[in-house]
């Protein structure tokens, strides 16, 4: 997630809103611009991380299950198994 801090500041901003956008869309990730002195978007990006932690928690707790069965899978090749 990329994140420009200071929105509220515009007369002395050195990144402008599409050059930030546009860096996100090389880095393949999110971006939001926020400001903690008025409070602007600063709820919906903690929303925004909690929700990517949970994802990625998601994802590694996929990953391991599939790693188990994968390693099940190898320890079986190669033996006769009668069900």
């Amino acid at each position: 997630m990329l994140v420009g801090n200071k929105c509220d500041e515009a007369e002395s901003r050195e990144v402008s809103p599409d050059a930030g956008q546009e860096q996100a869309k090389r880095w393949s990730c999110g971006f939001l611009e926020t400001s903690a002195k008025t409070n602007h978007n600063v709820r919906e990006l903690f929303q925004e991380l909690l929700n990517m932690e949970k994802r990625r928690s998601v994802s590694l707790q996929l990953d391991a299950k599939k790693t188990k069965s994968q390693l099940r899978k190898e320890k079986l090749k190669g033996k006769c198994l009668v069900m």
